[in-house]
């Protein structure tokens, strides 16, 4: 079967090839309208007849002509973790609306594979990327910036590597929250539990806690235990068993797999919240609400987030210079933290 051009459409449509082009390369704006300078009567009729011929775009060419592809990658760690799978879905919405196609791979948190991502996205030509960067994904990050293609650092930061653009979550402030919040109710032995990722967003959650307890007197009490995505299950079940024993009061989970984590052990081995341990946990579940007690969360702004890291990207695209956007953390509270009696 012959493939329908260009050149197919504008003859069919009675216009010439220079309009159809202007038509199937306008982006739309936030109303799903074309942007482009084309008489909106004869736009429709243009689209009608590509979509009747069967009309497709060649993207490889038209990235040929233009040196763009008008479409970026997003490298998050894990596609089907909850803060990232809904993250992601707002950076589709908003690259579309600017004109751009959204590739999605996931790290696994290892720093080969990332490489690995990076090389495969920059040899589909991407205009640019945005990555949750993994311990010692570095290189990876360092190649993009080589070939020129612009990166901006999702919710995670990475220091020493300059001409990136950050999107980030105060972090420290979320740890220092959510510990003050265990403090103000009454709860003075509190600890935490964390990934031994090596990210900042974690050590930054963890240096709030830390930072919060010694503001109160308490840091003899601080204590941060580790345990990895591999062994979680078993290790949370376990340093659970042991806080409860020693008369820990309260934990501060700064992820939902953490959290998700500890309300499963804690229903096995029949604690409660808060009665036996005050809970904060972090992002957004219906588990928190859905849970017999509802369970104090620190919230993430995912919307914001994703928004704001294709604005950044798309700037830099265009050669504005990379910005750091820090958004802040919202504290909801529950039944998990109720006042001490």
């Amino acid at each position: 079967m012959k493939r329908i051009t260009i050149r197919d459409v504008a003859q069919e449509a009675g216009v010439s090839v220079t309009l159809v082009s202007f038509v199937m390369n306008a982006k739309r704006d936030k109303d799903g309208k074309l942007d482009c300078p084309v008489n909106p009567e004869t736009a429709k009729r243009v689209l009608s007849v590509a979509q009747r011929l069967g009309y497709r775009r060649n993207f490889a060419a038209a990235s040929l002509r233009s040196g763009r592809s008008n479409s970026i990658a997003v490298i998050p760690n894990d596609i089907s973790n909850k803060f990232f799978a809904g993250i992601s879905r707002c950076i589709e919405e908003e690259a579309a609306r600017s004109g751009y196609t959204v590739f999605f791979a996931s790290s696994e948190e290892n720093a080969e594979r990332l490489g690995n991502v990076i090389d495969a996205v920059l040899a589909h030509n991407v205009d640019g990327v945005i990555v949750a960067p993994c311990s010692g994904g570095d290189a990876a990050i360092r190649r993009a910036l080589d070939q020129r293609v612009p990166v901006v650092l999702l919710d995670r930061d990475v220091e020493g590597i300059d001409g990136v653009g950050k999107v980030l979550l105060d972090d420290e402030a979320a740890g220092q929250m959510a510990t003050q919040l265990l403090i103000d109710s009454g709860y003075r032995h509190v600890e935490m539990i964390s990934y031994t990722l090596g990210i900042s967003s974690f050590s930054e959650r963890e240096g709030g806690y830390r930072k919060t307890m010694m503001d109160n007197d308490l840091y003899d009490k601080a204590k941060v235990h580790y345990t990895t995505y591999a062994t979680a299950a078993q290790d949370v079940e376990n340093l659970i068993r042991d806080a409860a024993s020693r008369g820990v009061e309260g934990l501060f989970l700064p992820s939902y797999s953490l959290s998700a984590q500890v309300l499963t052990a804690m229903k096995k081995l029949g604690l409660k919240t808060p009665g036996d341990l005050a809970i904060v946990g972090f992002d957004e579940s219906d588990i928190f609400s859905l849970y017999e007690t509802t369970v104090s969360h620190m919230v993430q702004p995912l919307k914001e987030l994703g928004e704001k890291s294709v604005e950044v990207l798309i700037d830099m695209i265009h050669g504005k210079e990379p910005r750091k956007i820090v958004l802040k953390p919202e504290l909801k509270e529950g039944g998990s933290t109720a006042k001490k009696a």
